[in-house]
């Protein structure tokens, strides 16, 4: 009898591992419906949204375990990091997700905003100016612009402080 027990655990990890080898998710492999992962997502976002971030990174994680080509999952994930400052765990998540996303240029968008917070102005300038030159999303492309301004302005003050201090 253990020797059928091994035999079809054995078996169970050889299909899990050729369905996960072929791009199946888990969600695909354990017949998790779609209906159920968007309603996880939305308590997540709740969650997100009312501040109890240690909630919403659970259900972001397990979202993101069991769907890992959903970039929306990779955001949120990220997004709670970026609240509980893990700017640099967040610009991670980010990059996977604007791998995955094909076009959403809201990964670079935050990923520039974390950069900042981590007093690195010349990356996220990058990171504005590239939402600001490939982005569809004109709304976006004017949160980028806005902080594309303040950071010229900021450096425009600095100079002024620093002839200021020579004269």
């Amino acid at each position: 009898m253990q020797t059928e027990d091994n035999v079809s655990e054995e078996r169970i990890a050889e299909i899990v591992w050729e369905a996960v080898s072929s791009g199946a998710t888990l969600k695909d492999v354990h017949g998790i419906p779609r209906d159920m992962m968007e309603g996880l997502y939305a308590h997540a976002y709740d969650f997100y949204h009312k501040g109890r971030l240690d909630e919403a990174e659970t259900f972001f994680r397990f979202l993101c375990i069991y769907d890992f080509y959903n970039p929306d999952y990779i955001i949120g994930l990220a997004a709670v990091c970026q609240l509980k400052k893990q700017f640099q765990k967040a610009c991670d998540l980010y990059a996977v997700a604007f791998a995955l996303s094909k076009g959403d240029y809201r990964p670079v968008f935050f990923t520039g905003q974390c950069q900042l917070f981590m007093r690195k102005a010349a990356k996220a300038k990058q990171c504005f100016e590239l939402v600001c030159e490939r982005s569809a999303d004109e709304a976006l492309r004017a949160r980028a612009q806005a902080y594309l301004d303040g950071l010229a302005e900021a450096k425009d003050e600095q100079s002024r402080q620093q002839e200021k201090e020579q004269t």
